[in-house]
């Protein structure tokens, strides 16, 4: 996981693309934590577990 989190470190405040298992969302990216990444959409804040994250598109 440390690998992906220096991957979407850098793009902190940039809007990018993540799919999990269940969807895929895009949004601005607020804040990368240990274990899960902040996400602001046009409506929400989504708080996304590394675990689940299996694709960043930027």
């Amino acid at each position: 996981m440390w690998q992906l989190r220096s991957i979407l470190s850098p793009l902190e405040g940039m809007t990018i693309d993540i799919t999990t298992e269940f969807s895929t969302v895009s949004g601005i990216l607020i804040e990368v934590k240990a274990d899960y990444i902040v996400l602001r959409t046009t409506a929400d804040l989504l708080y996304i577990p590394l675990a689940s994250i299996k694709s960043v598109a930027y």
